[in-house]
């Protein structure tokens, strides 16, 4: 007797799932187990026999006899198999790892016995032993003690001698074989058995990996029914490698677990082989067909067939339900990887580290490798997983994305070739190029061309457009419950006929419940062909090839089209709750047509689709089945709210709330739709209004329900009417109208049943709290409606500069108010207060005024509001720095004129000052300017002898009492000119000589008079302030005449010069004494170059006489030069003062342009200004040609300006916000960037250059310097995308960030986007759309960023890479150049943005620019003319100075 008690713990773990193979299998392993461990030389030999009256399956193992080690009781008893303990050794190790270590659980062949028979004999042998010892198993015997607690299994055993069969089957003597009786347990054909046992255990039945000579290896000889396995041609395995073609891929995956403490590991070599397409047929599809054949049950298709096959330790495990593994899914859907990635199939070789189930047919499903080696290629869920994976191939370590690379590559060039796709057009092919939906296609996305034919030649049948056919459920996906009924439209062939692995073919088909209209359409416009595919499907030419597409002639058809209009969906019904009642829906289920606000919903909505055939007589049979469509897709329901304040609602706006779900059953009716609405949504009805639900399915079937919400009649709080979040009101003007909302505890409004009494304040703080007193409250429709509400304060000082208040409007009665923000302004000026009334006393001419301040106040005595225009009426004065007619208020209720106001009457002169509110003058100011008087101190004589010369007229400035003004005086240094002009009608006074006032009092050293006798009138007047003034009157007598000689020559009237030191008149002599002039003496006639020759030679003898005639000709020649020169100077000063005018008015209009700022005012340009300065300053180059072509050409008459040709240059491309801005991106760019032209095209071609030689050859120009032109079409546009709805068209960059993701300091934006482009620059695209920003600008400027200052851009770099920085203040970095500005003024920049208000101040700069040239202009040809003058006195004086050394000596 052998006891085989079992452990009791192992009878939990016995298979519950167990069929004739997996048992078989498990004797089976027992045998491998025992023939590995034969010696080397013995035979290696599992026979396996199904007879009638037994099963028997032998092996040469080492076998077993009686001994405790080996007993043969252990191969009976659950639990004590000794080949448990050997799995370690089988972890590890090359693959395919065999090493047939199975064992793990040790119940495999006792239960298995137990499985196939009724009884079972168990005969073994060992070498040393001459007996074959035996071992019998009952079953009803185990099993009816298996449930008595306490009793031993004990079953017979034997010995017997061996047979002489046993003895030849093993030669070394050794064997095992079990015999299984009364077998209870269906048993497949023999061949079957054999091709199923032969998949099972294929690696050891043959192999060739391992081998190094190349041949195949027997590691185990297995007979089944007296036939070596390896005779057998039959079988999955057999058949697959048959079919697989090219190279392997493959890699191993070792796994170990990440827990601390464990050293768990499993390996896992995947293999990779690739079933192509043969003569357009599937080899996946001529495998399942080869093996239906065979009499394999083959269920699956194409699709479902199982791309993973699994071997543990050698051995296949047929049950593991894997189609694939994440890792094998790869490409777009429809694309041709994604096609050819279905066409691999994973063979997987694992070794005893991973665990299978009992039944040793999968893996163990929670096992932590398992779950990864399924997983693997999931990066979502290889997250979770807690093992470590670490992929190799042949010793070295690869990256995930090394092995990912490497499978997609080798499947395309497996595809490339071994596919041998059969698609043949029999029509002439249309190629699409454009505009091809390569989604709705289903092809590749990487498909540049596809060919369209009518007709199409496949497996030697035609088929056609207009072919009705019929697509058998299962054909491909998409076609999985139903036969699809349709209509060929088209047949498509991926790419051109001539290239390499193009072929890849499709049926477009427009299924039956379509129109003809919304089928596929090939339309040709302008001559491109285009594909429309509308609503037509598209399948794989593969289901012509399956033969799951047929045809179908027209009776079928047209029983299928009525049948189908039948039983189309045709609308939505709701169950009521009779029906809920019926299928035992709990809770309520219907909607009511009206309910109250804050109403619960029903718990579900139970909706259905009707087909076109249900009609209301059959509503006593609503609930069968045929009334009932059964949908596949999903029903929306959505629910929108149609308020009582809505009149219609939003156009595309989001539902209040929207759901899906799929159809269910309950109570066997199909097609249920519940939504679930009180779990979901409880509060939905507590908005008041019309609730809309709307269901559909698709765009055709639909149904709304109604529901009305009333309000709740219970007040829950006021609300205040409209979107005003800040009301805006004047102290002393009444408040904008409001209204007031009555509203419920759900916050619909509800109508006020009478007016309430009202508290209305304006409430700033403690200290400013105004009330309201008048106030007009009505009711109208329900509404309360507040009218006419004023409000008079005096304290809005106290709230001053924002005036910020809250209007509240409180009940007196009940707990309800409504509050909202105000400003409350300062009204109109009405009044104006002096702060200093002797501000204006004492006035000088050009006396500024100091300390003269104007308080501005409304009609209630509060300051008018800061920033409020004042206009300022002045007489007599000047308000200085002020570019407008107005002035504004200050933040103190003020106008400050102190230090601005300056006086510009004369002495004497009233002046004043007013300011007006509206029409009305309501303010003015008058003062006396202080009178002065011109007086003459010496004594003018009565008569004159005409000819002579007044000398030393002395006049001083007096004040009203006589006393000199000892403050005018001239002083040039501190521009305080004080200067005395004669004015007279006879040409002997010079009006243009000015005589200085020192300390109150001037002196005309010689004044001349007319050489006619009579009255002589003159005028004397400060030059400045002609209000000072004296007439004067002399009578002059004739003078003593003079007879002249022949040459009629006499010295000219002295008269009084300016001296270059002084510039003013000579003072020296103090009376006024009329001289006689002394007449010339009579001469001969004497050559003046003869005498001036003499002189110089000092050799020929002179004339006296002569000689002093020659001396007086040269002092009348140096006396005109002093004169000319004194007026040139005077004119020099003249100019230099309109300079420093015209300099001023430019730098003020400069200020007043600002936020530009005036730090570089060289750059302070227009376009049309930049455009002038490159015309006349760049006068031979080619934007200097396209500037003067672009000022008087049109672009219709010229080709260089027209779109195909120069579209500008970089500098008048685009403006910019700032002179800073402008300086350093003109610097950045450099001179010849920014003078570059741009054009359209990809490449300038050949025409730029003619084109403008020409066009400078007729504009009498030329162009003698190179030119650069930058091509929008070569230029790689930026791809990155836009800023959405921006106008100026940005480019969507993202802000630089430091390391912790806060911004950088100082950046103000990246430079492509900092220039403004006009409209007309906006509208240039390339001919791929791109603009101007995107091209142009990207390509110069890249990802330069601006900063404020150096420093910043110096810290920034730290954290910066791509094309540089600079900053406002002259810094770039541009790689690894650096450049510091400095003061540098890029002749060319960027213009100015001009804003839409500043285009006057724009032109006003222009001409304060032009005056300043042009003043600049005279100032060079007076300069130059003085320079002449000095030179040619100098010259006389030489002359003079020698003449009279002569005389001397003589």
């Amino acid at each position: 007797m052998w006891d085989l008690t079992p452990d009791t713990d192992m009878l939990k773990e016995l298979p519950e799932n167990y069929s004739f193979e997996t048992a078989l299998a498990d004797l089976i392993d027992n045998s491998l187990q025992a023939v590995w461990s034969c010696s080397p030389g013995n035979r290696r030999l599992i026979s396996v026999d199904v007879l009638d009256d037994r099963i028997s399956v032998f092996d040469s193992g080492p076998g077993m006899d009686s001994s405790k080690e080996n007993s043969i009781a252990k191969w009976g008893k659950i639990g004590a198999s000794i080949h448990r303990a050997h799995k370690s050794k089988a972890i590890g190790g090359k693959p395919p790892y065999l090493m047939p270590f199975f064992g793990m659980f040790g119940y495999g062949g006792a239960y298995a016995c137990m499985h196939l028979g009724m009884r079972t004999l168990v005969s073994s042998k060992t070498k040393q032993s001459k007996k074959v010892f035996t071992l019998q198993l009952n079953k009803e015997a185990l099993i009816g003690n298996r449930s008595t607690s306490g009793k031993n299994w004990k079953v017979d055993g034997g010995m017997r001698d061996p047979l002489e069969e046993e003895m030849k089957l093993s030669p070394h003597g050794s064997f095992t074989k079990v015999e299984i009786f009364e077998w209870n347990c269906k048993i497949p054909e023999i061949y079957q058995l054999q091709c199923r046992l032969k998949d099972i255990y294929f690696p050891y039945i043959q192999y060739d990996e391992v081998s190094k000579t190349g041949r195949t290896l027997r590691p185990v000889e297995f007979q089944v029914h007296g036939e070596d396995l390896t005779e057998i041609v039959g079988g999955e395995v057999a058949t697959t490698n048959l079919n697989s073609k090219g190279e392997e891929f493959w890699f191993q995956i070792r796994f170990c677990e990440k827990r601390k403490g464990t050293s768990q590991e499993a390996n896992a070599r995947l293999k990779f082989v690739y079933f192509p397409i043969v003569h357009g047929k599937e080899s996946i599809d001529i495998i399942m067909e080869s093996l239906e054949k065979e009499g394999y049950k083959v269920s699956e298709s194409f699709q479902a067939f199982g791309r993973v096959s699994v071997r543990r330790l050698g051995r296949l495990l047929p049950e593991v339900p894997w189609v694939s593994i994440p890792f094998m899914e790869r490409g777009a859907r429809a694309t041709t990887l994604q096609k050819c990635c279905q066409r691999v199939k994973c063979f997987v070789d694992l070794d005893a580290g991973f665990v299978p189930t009992p039944s040793k047919t999968d893996l163990a499903s929670q096992n932590l490798f398992s779950v990864a080696l399924k997983n693997f290629g999931s990066k979502s869920k290889e997250k979770d997983n807690d093992v470590s994976m670490v992929i190799h191939r042949e010793g070295k370590s690869l990256a995930y994305g090394q092995v990912e690379k490497g499978y997609e590559e080798w499947v395309l060039k497996m595809h490339k070739s071994y596919d041998e796709e059969d698609a043949l057009g029999e029509d002439e092919a249309t190629v699409i190029f454009d505009s091809l939906d390569k989604k709705a296609l289903c092809i590749s996305p990487d498909c540049e061309a596809v060919r369209v034919h009518k007709v199409m030649k496949r497996k030697s049948k035609s088929w056609e457009r207009g072919q009705k056919i019929k697509i058998m459920k299962g054909a491909c996906a998409g076609v999985h419950k139903n036969d699809v009924y349709a209509t060929i439209d088209y047949f498509l062939i991926e790419n051109f006929e001539d290239e390499t692995g193009a072929g890849d073919a499709r049926i477009i088909c427009r299924q039956i419940n379509f129109s003809e209209e919304e089928g596929c359409m090939l339309l040709t416009i302008k001559g491109i062909s285009k594909l429309e595919i509308r609503k037509s499907s598209s399948f794989p030419i593969s289901i012509i090839d399956t033969e799951k597409c047929v045809l179908i002639d027209d009776n079928e058809w047209n029983r299928k089209l009525v049948k189908q209009k039948e039983k189309d969906p045709s609308r939505i019904d709701l169950l009521d709750e009779k029906d809920c009642r019926t299928l035992k829906f709990n809770g309520e289920t219907t909607i009511g047509a009206s309910v109250c606000a804050g109403q619960t919903p029903p718990q579900q909505i139970v909706a259905v689709v009707r087909p076109a055939s249900y009609t209301s007589s059959k509503l006593s049979k609503k609930l069968d089945q045929k009334h009932i469509v059964k949908m596949d897709g999903e029903m929306l329901m959505e629910v929108e709210l149609q308020g009582t304040e809505m009149k219609s609602r939003v156009k595309n706006a989001k539902p209040l709330y929207s759901d899906r779900c799929f159809p269910t059953n309950r109570g066997g009716l199909h097609g249920l739709y519940i939504f679930q609405l009180e779990s979901k949504i409880p509060h939905l009805f507590k908005k008041a209004g019309t609730y809309i639900f709307s269901f559909s399915v698709g765009n055709s079937v639909t149904c709304k329900k109604k529901v009305i919400v009333k309000p709740s009649s219970k007040v829950g709080s006021w609300k205040l009417g409209g979107n005003q979040e800040t009301i805006n009101v004047r102290v002393g003007s009444s408040l904008p109208p409001l209204s007031i909302y009555c509203l419920d505890e759900y916050e619909n409004q509800i109508p006020f049943s009478s007016v309430p009494s009202l508290e209305v304040r304006l409430k700033a703080s403690p200290e400013f709290e105004v009330p309201v007193y008048k106030i007009e409250a009505n009711l109208d429709r329900g509404i309360l409606k507040l009218m006419n509400m004023v409000v008079q304060t005096d304290a809005l000082d106290d709230i001053r500069p924002d005036y910020e208040a809250t209007l509240e409007i409180c009940s007196r009665d009940e707990p309800f108010s409504v509050s909202v923000d105000c400003i409350v302004e300062p009204g109109p000026l009405k009044c104006v207060v002096e702060k200093d009334a002797h501000a204006l006393e004492n006035l000088l001419p050009d006396f500024t005024v100091e300390n003269f301040i104007l308080e501005m106040f409304d009609e209630y005595n509060n300051h008018v509001a800061e920033g409020t225009n004042v206009p300022i009426c002045t007489s007599g004065f000047f308000i200085q720095d002020r570019m407008c007619l107005d002035l504004k208020v200050d933040s103190d209720g003020c106008i400050d004129l102190s230090g601005i106001l300056k006086v510009t009457a004369g002495y004497g002169k009233p002046v004043s000052l007013s300011i007006m509110s509206g029409n009305k003058e309501i303010f003015k100011k008058e003062s006396l300017v202080e009178i002065r008087e011109l007086r003459l101190l010496t004594e003018l004589p009565e008569y004159c002898t005409a000819g002579t010369n007044l000398t030393n007229l002395k006049f001083k400035v007096t004040d009203s009492y006589g006393i000199m003004d000892t403050s005018i005086n001239n002083d040039d240094k501190s521009e305080c000119f004080h200067t005395l002009s004669i004015e007279s009608d006879s040409s002997s006074v010079d009006s243009t000589t000015r005589y200085a006032f020192v300390h109150g009092s001037c002196k005309i050293t010689s004044l001349s008079l007319p050489e006619t006798a009579g009255a002589f009138s003159f005028k004397v007047f400060h030059s400045r302030h002609p209000e000072l003034h004296m007439n004067l009157k002399i009578q002059l007598t004739p003078a003593q005449t003079f007879e002249r000689d022949g040459i009629g020559y006499s010295e000219p009237n002295p008269r009084i010069y300016l001296t270059p030191q002084s510039k003013m008149g000579s003072t020296t002599n103090p009376l006024v004494i009329p001289t006689q002039q002394t007449p010339p003496s009579q001469f001969r006639v004497l050559s003046i170059r003869e005498i001036s020759s003499a002189i110089s030679s000092q050799t020929a003898p002179v004339d006296m006489e002569q000689f002093s005639e020659y001396t007086e000709i040269l002092k009348a020649k140096l006396n005109s030069y002093n004169e000319r020169i004194s007026e040139a100077n005077e004119c020099l000063k003249c100019l230099e003062a309109e300079q420093e005018e015209a300099v001023q008015e430019l730098s003020a209009l400069q200020a007043s342009l600002e936020p530009h700022g005036v730090s570089f005012p060289e750059c302070l340009s227009t376009k049309e200004s930049m455009v002038k300065h490159i015309e006349e300053k760049y006068h031979n180059t080619a934007a200097s040609v396209f500037c003067s072509l672009y000022i008087n050409v049109p672009a219709s008459k010229s080709m260089l300006l027209s779109k195909e040709g120069v579209l500008g240059i970089v500098a008048l491309l685009g403006s910019v916000a700032s002179t800073p801005l402008s300086r350093v991106l003109s610097e950045y760019l450099g001179e010849v960037t920014m003078l570059a032209l741009v054009c359209k095209s990809s490449r300038p071609g050949q025409n730029i250059d003619p084109m403008l030689q020409s066009e400078a050859a007729r504009l009498e120009r030329s162009i003698t310097s190179r030119f650069h032109v930058l091509c929008l079409g070569a230029t790689s546009p930026w791809t990155g995308g836009l800023v959405e709805n921006d106008p100026q068209r940005k480019l969507a960059m993202d802000d630089p960030k430091l390391p912790d993701g806060d911004p950088i300091p100082g950046f103000i934006g990246y430079a492509v986007n900092m220039i403004y482009l006009a409209e007309k620059e906006l509208n240039i695209k390339t001919y791929k759309g791109h603009g101007l920003r995107e091209t142009l600008f990207y390509g110069v400027f890249g990802k330069l960023q601006v900063y404020e200052t150096q420093t910043q851009v110096e810290e920034a770099l730290l954290h910066i890479s791509g094309d540089g920085a600079v900053s406002l203040d002259g810094f770039i970095a541009k790689g690894n150049e650096f450049i510091c500005s400095g003061c540098s003024k890029p002749e060319i920049h960027f213009p100015i943005t001009v804003r839409e208000n500043e285009e006057e101040k724009w032109s006003n700069l222009e001409e304060a620019r032009n005056r300043v040239r042009r003043v600049e202009k005279k100032l060079v040809a007076a300069r130059c003319l003085l320079s002449k003058l000095e030179k040619k006195m100098n010259k006389a004086n030489e002359r003079y100075d020698s003449a009279t050394k002569l005389s001397l000596e003589s």
